[in-house]
């Protein structure tokens, strides 16, 4: 069995690299050009009557939004606590209050109940994060409850989502979907986000902030961006004779790629690095990869029956079968599981380790306190993620591994 990756470039493949090869050798193409405008048609089908406008990263997306929600200091936006700093930043550094909100276990969003009890008359707008791609059980709970208050919902759709539902997550004048664009996601282009409106007077606001505040990266950025791809496959197919964990190694101290998370993020601070446009060259490397967005989709989905069907008397919920980035498992002894499938050159996934992750992100940075979210503090010192982006045949190797540990 090669080396398998949950975390790590889990889209990359040698057609990618090359892709990324091809663009670098175009500088010309790097900052505009036709393929921003392809992109944008190709989510449109997935949400018709929409507009998408994209941006470097994910973070940088949702802080244009909400500034072009135009609310005020101290107003109050929810979110769960099973959720990543991309997330919390920018609304902290907007002057915001996060206010977390446990999860239910089934889809690992929102907890209704919870929700009810912690909305204010200062609640402007809920964030309802589509975990691992799954619906959210409460979804239609969620937005019903909204409606009736005049709260605005954003739709976190950075796990990705089911091209054959997607048709129903389309936006309101009320609602906006987040999408990410992350070397970790569904559809990888190393960098991006967007966000998808049908709210006209929205969409003109960001356009503009866009155009006015956001330049686009540098071509040094740029380059950094392209060799992610090649530089990860090369890492990928040569880990497990060791040569690749070196070469990852020695890209990080050089900085040949960029880090997915900056040291000022990890501090707990939004990081202007990466407010900026989404550049063209970005837009090539996502194009080739949503033209096999729903192909890829419907294997991930797959591969989640898999693992359903396997391991459903454990710590499963019947959700997880829609799972379409990882698999979520919870278990016991975390620690000791992925240290031993470490050891089989199988590195699991462990989203998300704590309330506000990636450890060892200061909880007191986000406005996190202990006991806040008591099932999601629970699920953050068990859950495994399981790799979707593998065979059916690698798929019952990883249950085998795990039923074989689990009898020990």
């Amino acid at each position: 069995m090669t080396t398998v990756f949950t975390e790590f470039a889990p889209n990359e493949h040698i057609q990618d690299a090359l892709l990324s090869i091809r663009t670098f050798l175009q500088p010309w193409k790097w900052k505009t050009g036709e393929e921003l405008a392809l992109i944008g048609k190709k989510i449109s089908t997935y949400f018709p009557n929409s507009k998408m406008i994209p941006f470097l990263t994910g973070r940088a997306t949702l802080f244009s939004l909400l500034t072009a929600l135009n609310l005020n200091q101290k107003d109050e936006i929810v979110i769960t606590g099973f959720t990543c700093e991309a997330v919390v930043l920018p609304i902290i550094k907007k002057g915001y209050n996060p206010i977390y909100v446990d999860i239910e276990t089934d889809t690992f969003s929102i907890n209704i109940t919870d929700l009810a009890k912690k909305i204010t008359s200062q609640t402007k707008v809920i964030i309802l994060q589509h975990t691992f791609g799954m619906i959210p059980k409460y979804r239609n709970e969620v937005l019903g409850l909204a409606k009736s208050k005049n709260i605005f919902v954003i739709e976190d759709l950075a796990h990705g989502f089911n091209p054959s539902h997607s048709h129903s997550l389309t936006p309101s004048d009320k609602t906006a979907l987040i999408l990410s664009f992350g070397r970790s996601k569904a559809v990888s282009s190393v960098f991006g986000g967007a966000v998808v409106l049908s709210n006209t007077k929205l969409i003109q606001t960001i356009n503009n902030d866009a155009l006015f505040h956001y330049p686009y990266p540098s071509f040094l950025q740029i380059t950094q961006l392209l060799l992610y791809k090649p530089i990860a496959v090369i890492i990928k197919v040569s880990y497990s004779v060791g040569l690749g964990k070196l070469l990852h190694h020695i890209t990080k101290y050089l900085r040949l790629i960029t880090a997915e998370i900056s040291q000022n993020e990890k501090r707990g601070e939004y990081d202007i690095v990466f407010a900026k446009r989404y550049p063209n060259a970005l837009a090539t490397l996502l194009y080739y990869q949503l033209s096999q967005f729903e192909t890829n989709q419907k294997k991930r989905i797959d591969i989640s029956n898999v693992y359903y069907s396997q391991l459903k008397q454990f710590r499963v919920s019947s959700h997880s079968q829609s799972a379409s980035l990882r698999f979520p498992l919870l278990v016991e002894e975390r620690k000791k599981i992925l240290n031993e499938f470490g050891r089989r050159n199988i590195y699991l996934g462990q989203w998300y380790n704590q309330p506000v992750a990636p450890y060892p992100l200061p909880l007191d940075k986000v406005g996190y306190k202990k006991g806040m979210c008591p099932v999601a503090e629970q699920v953050c010192k068990t859950i495994i993620n399981l790799p979707t982006t593998v065979t059916k045949k690698e798929a019952m190797k990883i249950i085998k591994y795990y039923f074989a540990l689990i009898n020990k």
